[in-house]
């Protein structure tokens, strides 16, 4: 039996990978998203069955706090990402949030899956829809009269 590089055994376990399921409730937004449990059960045995083991180890450099995600494959071959956190909260709670989105959404990436959900972030974010009465007035080239539609006139 031929040892497949950690390149193709990469490629082989992204092939393999299942989607993740959504298994969790965010109370906030009442929307559901898959938690670091739910990408760990999706990554972790196909990594396994393909000869890679996963660690995610927190660090510091010069751009801050991170957490860094290593496949680590028994030919020796490596590959890596960090995720740098962002704390909501200055303290451990804040922390320990951070840290479980940076490993999950780091997890993920290695894993080549989607993100299904980012927690309703993109619930709260504003809209990018431009309310009527802030719409720019566009003009009929023929007639001068404002259009009726709020598209340009050219």
């Amino acid at each position: 039996m031929t040892k497949l590089s950690a390149i193709e055994s990469l490629l082989k376990a992204h092939k393999d990978m299942k989607p993740v399921i959504k298994d969790s409730t965010n109370p906030h937004f009442k929307n559901s998203y898959a938690s670091l449990g739910a990408v760990i059960d999706a990554t972790s045995t196909v990594f396994r069955d393909n000869g890679f083991v996963v660690m995610q180890p927190c660090g510091r450099d010069e751009l801050g706090a991170y957490v860094e995600t290593r496949l680590l494959h028994t030919t020796g071959e490596s590959f890596s990402s960090k995720v740098y956190l962002v704390l909501d909260k200055q303290n451990m709670q804040g922390l320990g949030s951070a840290i479980t989105y940076a490993r999950r959404y780091g997890l993920l990436g290695m894993a080549n899956l989607e993100a299904e959900d980012d927690d309703g972030n993109e619930a709260s974010k504003p809209s990018t829809k431009i309310p009527d009465n802030k719409k720019p007035i566009t003009y009929d080239a023929l007639t001068g009269l404002p259009n009726k539609k709020s598209e340009p006139a050219f």
